[in-house]
C-alpha cells in the first residue's frame, strides 16, 4: 500500500484565483471531486515523491483544511510556497514562457497573438485590429473568466473587463482561431529540473475541458507530428524542460501541464505554450490510465 496521500481536489483552480483561505468553493465543485474520487487511483506514478500528501493542487483553502483535520502545519507548504504557486498560475507566465522560445519554425506562432491589457482601450485597440479575440482573466477555474469576442465589446463585456483589472490587474486578450487538435506537455518539477512525462490529447467546448482520448505517447506524437515537424515538436518540448526548470526548480515541486493547439489558418499552425497549469491535470490521469492498461 502507497504511504502518499492523494488528494482530488479539482476545485483547486476557483480557489486559487480566489486566494482566500476561508473559501468556500461552490457546491457543483466540491460534489464533482466527491462523485470521481475514484479518479485518485490514477493521479499515482511509479516515483520517488517526498512529500506524502499529494494533491491535485496546493492553495491556501486547502492548506487550512488540512490543518483543521490535524496534519501537522510543519509537512505542508508555506505561505510562500503557497503564494509562489499562485503566482506563476496566472495567465500572464503563459505568455513569459512562450516568448523564452525560439523555435525559428513558420510552422510555430510567435507570442504576439496575444497581450496583456491593463487598460480598456488596450482591449478595444486589440479588438479593432483583429475582429475578434478571446477574453481571459489571468486566474480562473476551466471554462470560467474567458470570454469570445466577435463584433466589439458589449456593455456586458465592457463590464467584465473593467471588473478583471480591478481585481487582477489586466485581461489577456489572444486572437481566435478555429482549433484542430488540442493537446499538452506533461512535466514533473522537482529540485533538481524538469522531467517530461508524456503528452496528452483532449477536447474542450468553449475553453471548458470535455474529455482527454486515450492514447500511447507515440501515438499522440505521430498525430501532432502530422501538423508539424516532429524535430520543431522536440524542440519545443527540450526549450520547454529548460525555460521551465530555470523558473520553477526549487520553488515548486509537482506536476505541471503545458496546453497546446493545432489551429487552422492558411496552413496548420501551432501554439506552443496557450496555458500552463501548475497543478495536475485531467491528462495526466489519462496518461497513467493508458499507461497502467498497458501492462495487462
Amino acid at each position: 500500500m502507497s504511504e502518499h496521500i492523494y488528494i482530488f481536489n479539482p476545485e483547486h483552480d476557483l480557489c486559487i484565483a480566489n486566494g482566500d483561505e476561508n473559501f468556500v468553493p461552490p457546491r457543483s465543485a466540491v460534489g464533482f471531486a466527491k462523485e470521481n474520487l475514484a479518479l485518485s487511483e490514477h493521479l499515482r506514478r511509479p516515483n520517488k515523491q517526498r512529500r506524502k500528501i499529494i494533491p491535485w493542487g496546493w492553495n491556501p483553502s486547502l492548506k487550512k483544511r488540512l490543518i483543521n483535520e490535524g496534519i501537522d502545519p510543519a509537512t505542508l507548504p508555506s505561505e510562500e510556497e503557497l503564494q509562489f504557486i499562485r503566482t506563476y498560475s496566472r495567465r500572464e507566465f503563459a505568455l513569459d514562457v512562450h516568448s523564452g522560445l525560439s523555435c525559428g519554425d513558420s510552422q510555430v506562432i510567435g507570442p504576439d497573438y496575444r497581450i496583456v491589457a491593463t487598460s480598456l482601450s488596450e482591449i478595444e485597440a486589440f479588438i479593432s485590429a483583429n475582429g475578434s479575440a478571446v477574453l481571459k482573466s489571468p486566474l480562473s477555474g476551466s471554462g470560467k473568466g474567458i470570454r469570445f469576442i466577435r463584433e466589439g465589446l458589449s456593455e456586458s463585456d465592457t463590464g467584465w473587463c473593467r471588473k478583471t483589472i480591478d481585481k487582477q490587474g489586466s485581461v489577456i486578450v489572444e486572437q481566435r482561431f478555429e482549433i484542430i487538435k488540442e493537446c499538452a506537455m506533461l512535466f514533473e518539477c522537482h529540485c533538481e529540473g524538469i522531467d517530461f512525462i508524456g503528452y496528452s490529447l483532449f477536447e474542450s467546448r468553449n475553453g471548458a475541458y470535455n474529455r482527454n482520448i486515450l492514447a500511447s505517447n507515440d501515438d499522440i506524437e505521430d498525430i501532432i507530428a502530422g501538423y508539424i515537424s516532429r524535430d520543431t515538436l522536440i524542440a519545443i518540448r527540450e526549450g520547454l524542460k529548460a525555460i521551465l526548470a530555470d523558473t520553477l526548480a526549487g520553488h515548486y515541486e509537482g506536476f505541471l501541464g503545458v496546453d497546446q493547439m493545432i489551429c487552422k489558418t492558411a496552413s496548420p499552425v501551432f501554439i506552443p505554450v496557450s496555458e500552463i497549469n501548475l497543478r495536475m491535470t485531467m491528462g495526466l490521469i489519462a496518461r497513467n490510465q493508458y499507461d497502467h492498461l498497458q501492462k495487462f
